[in-house]
C-alpha cells in the first residue's frame, strides 16, 4: 500500500509539473481569466454566495469544460505521441499511475474558476462568500472530473488523432443547446435539463432562500456527473488492465459497475422530482380556472370582519396554525352553514364547528341560524406542510407557496388562513383576495429567523391592521429587520448594505412627494427585499403598512436602480406615489388618474423647474397617455405652486371613480378647470 501511493503520488506530481510549467498554461488561465472578466465588467453581483449559485458561477464552469475536455483528451494521449506508451504498459502498475495523472489534470484546471470567485468576492460581505464557495469549488471540480474523464475515454478508445481535439470542441458546442432542443417545449422530456453538464442554466439561487426553489435536483445533479466521471475513469482503467494482463479486470469492471448504478439512480431521482413538480404545478398560459377573487367576494354570502392567527413555525416544514375569526352574515336570508376556503394540504386538528371538506372547501355546520348582519366567533386549529407550484418558462416548475425547513413562504393567495366563499386563487394570483378586515398575526419561530409580514409590525414577530385585504408572511434563517433613522429594512443579510445605501434615496423622493398630497406625511418608510417572485407572493401594487410606505422590491433591484433610470422611477417614485396615493384615500391600481399625477411628481423631482428636461422625462416614460395630465398639473404648478398642485391632487383622489372613464385630454382638460375654478 505504500508503495501503490508512492507512486501515484509520484505520477499525480510528474503530470502536474508537465501540465503548470508548459508554457501555454499561464496563457490559459490570463485568456480564460480575462474572458470572464470581460463579460461581467458591467453584470450587477447580488451578493458572492448568488453569484456564485446563478450567472457568474454557472458561466465560469461551462466555458472551462471545454478546457477540460481537450486537456483532458492531450493527458491521455502524451504517452503514445512520445512513444512511452508500451514501456509504461510493462511496468507491474495498477490503476495507480493512471489515476493520479487525471487527478492531476482536474487540479490543474481548477485555478481558472479563481476570477469567478475574485469578481463575486467584490460584492462582499465575506460571510456570503465563505458560504457560497465551497458548493461552488464541488460543483467546478465534479464537472472538470466529467469533462477530462471524457476527453480520457475517448482517446483510449480512438487514439491521439488530431481530429479528436475538434471532435470534443464541436460536441461542446452542440450540447450547449441540447437541454433547450429536448426540453418541454420541444420534444417535452421530463429532466431535459440533466444534460447540461455545462450548468448554462442560470438556476434557481435566491438570497432569501438559497436553492429551496430548486429542492434536491442539485444533489442529484451532482451525484448523476460525479457518477458518470467515475464510470469513465473506471472503463480508461479496465481497458489498460484488459491489455496489460489479457483478462478482464473485476475491480475496474465493480466500480465502473457501481458507477453507472449511481448514476443511473441519481438521474432516476431527477426525472422523478421534475415529474412530480410538474403534476402539481400551475401552467401560467392556461386560462385561470377561477374568476377574480373581487367577484368571489362579492358573491359570497358569508364574510369575516376579523382575524386573530398564531402561526407556530418552530418546525418551519410542518407549521401549526390557530385561527380565531369573526363570521358575519353578510346576506339579506339566515344561514346555516357557512363556507370557507383552506389550502387541502393543511390538516384540521381542531374545530369549534362540525365541518366537512371537498378539496380546499371547508363547510362549517352552525348550531343555529346566523341571523343577516348577526356574528359569531369561530376558532379552527390546523397543521401541515404547503407546496404550490407554478411552472417556469422551459424551466423546471419550482414552488411558490411553501413551508421547509430552510424557510416558509405563505402567499396572499396560498390559502393558508381561512377566507370566506370559494376563494383559493392559482398560486400566481397577484390580486387581493377577501374584503377588508382586521387582521392580527402572531409568529413563533425558531431562534434566529426573521419574520416579514406585511401587515404594519406591532413586536418582533407580531404584525396588526384594521383593513388588511391579505396578508403574506415570510420567514427565513437569513432574514433580518433593521432600523435606519425613522425607516426600516426587512432583507436577507447580505443585501442589508445595499439596502441601507438606498434608503437616504427613497426618504429624500418620499419628502419631495409627500409634500403635495393632502395629509400629514409619512415618517420614514418600510423597504422589504425579499426574492425574484414579488408577483405570485405579493400584489403588484403592495398597500402601506400602516402609516408608513410599504415598498416590496426582489434581490436584484437595489443594483438595477443604480444602473437604470427606468427602475428608479418605477421602485422608487411610481412606488412611494402609490402609496401615498393609498393613504389619502385613493386606489392606484390600474388608475390612469394615478398615472398622469405620478408621472408628473416623479419628473418634477427630477427636472425641477427646467422645462426642456421636465419633456425629456415625459418622453422617456414610455407612456404618452399620461403626458396630456402630466403637462395639465404642470400649468397647474407654475401658476398655483404647491398649495394649488395639492389642492387638485386632492380634488383627483376624491373623484377617482368618476374621473377614471374620461380620456387623457379630457382629464387634463378637467385639471385646468379644476385649476381656474375659485
Amino acid at each position: 500500500m505504500r508503495d501503490l501511493t508512492r507512486r501515484f503520488l509520484a505520477a499525480w506530481r510528474l503530470e502536474l509539473r508537465l501540465l503548470v510549467r508548459h508554457w501555454a498554461y499561464p496563457l490559459l488561465l490570463a485568456a480564460w481569466s480575462a474572458f470572464v472578466i470581460y463579460v461581467f465588467r458591467d453584470q450587477a453581483v447580488i451578493s458572492p454566495e448568488a453569484a456564485l449559485n446563478r450567472d457568474l458561477g454557472h458561466f465560469s464552469i461551462g466555458i472551462s469544460s471545454l478546457a477540460a475536455l481537450l486537456l483532458g483528451a492531450a493527458g491521455a494521449g502524451r504517452s503514445q505521441r512520445t512513444r512511452f506508451a508500451s514501456l509504461e504498459e510493462s511496468y507491474p502498475t495498477g490503476a495507480e499511475v493512471l489515476l493520479g495523472r487525471w487527478l492531476a489534470g482536474v487540479v490543474a484546471l481548477l485555478p481558472t474558476q479563481v476570477a469567478a470567485v475574485a469578481i463575486a468576492g467584490r460584492a462582499g460581505p465575506a460571510s456570503s462568500l465563505w458560504r457560497g464557495l465551497p458548493t461552488f469549488v464541488l460543483e467546478a471540480t465534479i464537472t472538470v472530473a466529467f469533462c477530462t474523464a471524457v476527453g480520457w475515454l475517448l482517446v483510449s478508445w480512438l487514439g491521439p488523432r488530431r481530429w479528436v481535439y475538434p471532435l470534443l470542441a464541436g460536441g461542446w458546442l452542440g450540447c450547449l443547446g441540447l437541454p433547450v432542443f429536448l426540453g418541454r417545449r420541444n420534444l417535452g422530456i421530463p429532466g431535459a435539463e440533466l444534460l447540461d453538464f455545462m450548468r448554462s442554466d442560470t438556476g434557481s439561487y435566491e438570497e432569501l432562500w438559497g436553492r429551496l426553489f430548486e429542492g434536491a435536483l442539485p444533489v442529484w445533479f451532482n451525484l448523476f456527473y460525479a457518477g458518470l466521471a467515475a464510470l469513465g475513469v473506471a472503463l480508461v482503467v479496465a481497458r489498460v488492465a484488459a491489455r496489460r494482463r489479457r483478462r478482464a479486470p473485476l475491480v475496474p469492471a465493480a466500480l465502473a459497475l457501481a458507477a453507472l448504478v449511481v448514476a443511473a439512480a441519481s438521474a432516476t431521482a431527477y426525472v422523478q422530482q421534475v415529474r412530480a413538480w410538474e403534476a402539481r404545478a400551475v401552467d401560467r398560459g392556461k386560462p385561470r380556472p377561477l374568476p377574480g377573487p373581487g367577484d368571489l367576494a362579492t358573491a359570497a354570502v358569508e364574510t369575516i370582519d376579523a382575524w386573530e392567527i398564531a402561526v407556530d413555525l418552530t418546525d418551519p416544514a410542518s407549521p401549526r396554525f390557530d385561527a380565531r375569526f369573526t363570521l358575519r352574515n353578510a346576506g339579506s336570508e339566515p344561514i346555516t352553514a357557512a363556507t370557507l376556503t383552506l389550502h387541502r394540504d393543511l390538516a384540521i386538528t381542531m374545530s369549534s364547528l362540525p365541518y366537512a371538506r371537498d378539496g380546499d372547501v371547508l363547510t362549517l355546520t352552525l348550531s343555529e341560524p346566523l341571523a343577516p348582519g348577526a356574528t359569531r366567533d369561530l376558532r379552527l386549529a390546523y397543521a401541515g406542510p404547503i407546496w404550490a407550484f407554478i411552472a417556469g418558462f422551459d424551466q423546471t416548475p419550482y414552488p411558490v407557496t411553501f413551508t421547509a425547513a430552510d424557510g416558509v413562504r405563505l402567499a396572499h393567495s396560498g390559502g393558508w388562513y381561512p377566507v370566506p366563499g370559494r376563494m383559493l386563487a392559482p398560486p400566481d394570483w397577484s390580486e387581493p383576495t377577501h374584503p377588508p378586515a382586521a387582521f392580527h398575526l402572531a409568529v413563533t419561530v425558531p431562534e434566529g429567523w426573521g419574520v416579514f409580514s406585511n401587515l404594519p409590525a406591532t413586536g418582533d414577530t407580531t404584525f396588526a391592521s384594521e383593513r388588511a385585504t391579505w396578508v403574506v408572511l415570510f420567514a427565513s434563517p437569513r432574514l433580518r429587520t433593521e432600523q435606519v433613522g425613522a425607516s426600516t429594512i426587512v432583507a436577507p443579510e447580505a443585501l442589508l448594505p445595499r439596502a441601507r445605501a438606498l434608503i437616504p434615496e427613497y426618504e429624500a423622493v418620499l419628502a419631495d412627494l409627500a409634500r403635495y398630497f393632502p395629509g400629514p406625511a409619512p415618517k420614514g418608510l418600510t423597504l422589504a427585499i425579499l426574492d425574484s417572485l414579488p408577483a405570485p407572493g405579493m400584489p403588484y401594487q403592495t398597500p402601506p403598512a400602516g402609516c408608513q410606505p410599504l415598498v416590496v422590491i426582489s434581490q436584484s433591484t437595489p443594483e438595477d436602480v443604480k444602473r437604470y433610470a427606468f427602475d428608479r422611477r418605477y421602485f422608487i417614485g411610481t412606488a412611494l406615489a402609490a402609496d401615498l396615493w393609498s393613504l389619502a384615500g385613493g386606489d392606484p391600481d390600474g388608475s390612469s388618474v394615478f398615472d398622469g399625477a405620478q408621472f408628473y411628481l416623479w419628473a418634477r423631482h427630477v427636472a425641477g423647474d427646467d422645462p426642456k428636461r421636465f419633456e425629456q422625462e415625459l418622453t422617456a416614460s414610455g407612456m404618452p397617455y399620461a403626458a396630456p395630465v402630466a403637462r395639465a398639473l404642470r400649468e397647474v404648478d407654475v401658476r398655483h405652486g404647491e398649495a394649488g398642485l395639492r389642492e387638485v391632487i386632492a380634488r383627483m383622489i376624491a373623484e377617482e371613480e368618476t374621473l377614471r372613464s374620461l380620456e387623457p385630454d379630457e382629464l387634463a382638460a378637467w385639471v385646468r378647470e379644476v385649476a381656474g375654478a375659485p
